[in-house]
């Protein structure tokens, strides 16, 4: 349509030669379209030397015309400055080509003229051509002039553009207001928060415009490298589920205590002891990793692994058969599905312990047992958001001594009930414990076992929760020894000491009741030191 009016225009406009002149118009137009920009310019040059009349209104305006040609020409030529020139001087005669300021602003960009650039791509807004794109390019441009807060009220103005409009540069705008956010909380103290509330959510929403587009990769590249930079677990939904991305997990802990009774004496054994004989400090390092594998939306698979390592702080001997350390290898699996409307989740579990201990109080730790156990169990919500789990488990225990090698069914039931002020945790289990030796049978047991945990999470410094525990046990072998009965108070104070550091402090006081033998009290004291990875 260009060459159109340049053909009119020109061919008007020549005194004498119309014919000829047509025929070099018409040579414009064939070569600019098979991409022979030189032969352009020539053919330009002709024309113009064969204007007449140059200073009056039609002159200049094809004069302009002319200078407009050669400036698109020799920027498709990447001859930036002498595209530049000649847009400045089809500019100053004013000739009125929709598109001359977008075009003189990529000049001047490509030419790293920035400020000016700038001032030609709002002009370029202003006589609605690619209205998007100008916009991406003012952004930009103050972008990499530092001028962060002039570049997102830009790249923000695409978004209120006609779909055709911000279609082309949206998804870019978007990616780019998150490099801002980034620029911008690498510079605060709390970058962690920063990139998890800002920068990412940013990201996310430049991914959803389009992702299966060219930049989509680039976007999630971005992503990928802040989660692996600040170890972020960001979350995907699997079956209406929280899933961690990245899909490892590793706690390392540390735990210091003080036990009033490590042997569980009762209180005239305490009176005719001596202290350091039943009363010790003590510390546990462990340690607890898994990583969960998702093969498709309903069925995934998670191998984890625990070790832990306790050391009594004392001499005696009577308390050094309680140092001890155990490793656990387990595989869980998942089956996910629908239950009344809500997520459902169906485990099985494979476990496999190994204890050892200073039975006899040489310092040195040996294989007490092994414990090797399957687990079946189900969350179903029957109320919403209130998870309920069943368990079913049995495990066998093969003891370095034959005497102690036992049977363990139990079944467990788990209840979550949330309230505005604070959330309930219920525990139930039922124990049968057998054992293989016969003279051992009289240790024959059932079990049960209820728990309740009242947490309030909604303090902000410190999260407090108290707990209530109690242990039945009931000898049916044994007719000459009375069932005990174990009751636990106890509060815990948890805070976060930052993204990765959280401190527990514990203390509990736990008092049983049967036979004379089988009566005391005890009291434990905890500080707790997590590191999450």
């Amino acid at each position: 349509m260009k060459f159109i009016i340049l053909w009119t225009l020109v061919l008007f406009s020549l005194t004498s030669m119309a014919e000829t002149s047509s025929d070099v118009v018409k040579e414009v137009f064939e070569k600019y379209q098979s991409g022979q920009y030189e032969q352009v310019i020539v053919v330009l040059n002709k024309l113009q030397g064969r204007l007449q009349n140059k200073n009056s209104d039609k002159g200049k305006e094809i004069q302009g015309l002319i200078f407009y040609w050669k400036g698109m020409s020799y920027a498709r030529l990447n001859e930036f400055e002498q595209a530049e020139k000649f847009f400045q001087e089809a500019i100053r005669l004013k000739y009125d080509a929709k598109d001359i300021f977008y075009e003189y602003g990529q000049v001047l960009y490509v030419s790293e003229k920035y400020k000016r650039a700038r001032i030609a791509f709002k002009k370029s807004v202003k006589n609605k051509y690619k209205v998007g794109v100008s916009l991406y390019y003012i952004g930009f441009i103050s972008q990499e002039l530092r001028q962060y807060k002039k570049a997102v009220s830009f790249y923000n103005l695409i978004e209120k553009l006609p779909e055709e409009e911000k279609g082309q540069v949206v998804q870019a705008a978007r990616m780019q207001v998150g490099d801002v956010y980034l620029k911008q909380v690498e510079r605060q103290p709390d970058v962690y928060n920063g990139v998890k509330d800002y920068v990412i959510p940013q990201y996310e929403k430049a991914l959803a415009w389009d992702k299966e587009s060219a930049l989509a990769s680039t976007i999630k590249d971005k992503i990928e490298k802040l989660q692996r930079k600040y170890e972020l677990i960001l979350f995907r939904m699997r079956n209406g589920r929280l899933t961690a991305r990245p899909p490892y997990f590793l706690r390392v802990n540390g735990l210091y205590g003080l036990n009033d009774n490590v042997t569980t004496l009762t209180d005239d054994d305490k009176s005719s002891s001596n202290a350091e004989d039943y009363s010790a400090p003590y510390y546990t390092m462990g340690a607890f990793g898994r990583y969960s594998i998702y093969p498709n939306s309903f069925f995934s698979y998670t191998p984890e692994f625990t070790a832990s390592y306790t050391n009594y702080l004392t001499d005696s001997a009577s308390i050094k058969p309680f140092n001890s350390y155990f490793y656990t290898a387990a595989l869980r699996t998942n089956y996910e599905f629908m239950y009344n409307g809500s997520p459902a989740t169906v485990f099985t579990d494979f476990d496999y312990t190994y204890n050892a201990d200073d039975a006899d109080a040489d310092d040195t730790l040996e294989e007490s047992s092994t414990i090797t156990g399957v687990t079946l169990s189900t969350q179903l919500e029957f109320s919403k958001n209130n998870p309920s789990t069943l368990r079913l488990r049995y495990a066998t225990t093969e003891a370095v001594l034959d005497s102690s090698d036992l049977t363990t069914t139990s079944l467990g039931y788990e209840q979550i009930f949330l309230t505005k002020s604070f959330t309930i945790f219920f525990f139930g289990q039922y124990a049968n414990n057998i054992y293989a030796d016969e003279a051992s049978q009289t240790s024959n047991n059932n079990a049960l076992t209820t728990r309740f945990d009242f947490i309030f999470s909604q303090i902000q410094i410190v999260s407090p929760t108290l707990y209530f525990s109690n242990v039945n046990t009931d000898y049916f072998d044994d007719s000459t020894r009375a069932a005990t009965n174990l009751s636990t108070f106890g509060v815990n104070i948890a805070r976060k000491l930052s993204r990765k550091y959280y401190l527990t402090l514990d203390y509990s006081m736990g008092s049983q009741t049967g036979d004379d033998s089988d009566v005391y009290t005890q009291s434990v004291t905890t500080l707790n030191l997590d590191y999450i990875y």
